[in-house]
């Protein structure tokens, strides 16, 4: 019983491999876009979660973070009222 067996030569293995790379890459680029995906979809989850079950705790971080986004536009709109100022000198 005499098995021809073929060796693949140096190009079938670089051809291959770049098969393998390529296809590895688009696997992870649609990985990536599920997980993120999925990591969307539980943080809107959580807070529905968290606004159903915890109402005022809610309530006390939303205002907390308008009250801090109101200061930061008002320490941005100073900083750049003052940049403008000392450019037109």
């Amino acid at each position: 019983m005499d098995l021809k067996i073929k060796t693949p030569r140096s190009d079938d293995y670089t051809e291959y491999a770049e098969k393998v790379r390529s296809g590895t890459s688009e696997a992870r680029s649609r990985a990536g876009e599920r997980g993120e995906l999925v990591r969307h979809e539980v943080g809107e989850r959580m807070f529905d979660l968290m606004m159903e079950y915890f109402p005022q705790e809610y309530q006390e971080r939303r205002r907390d973070e308008l009250v801090r986004a109101f200061g930061a536009g008002i320490a941005v709109g100073f900083l750049g009222r003052e940049i403008v100022r000392y450019a037109r000198r």
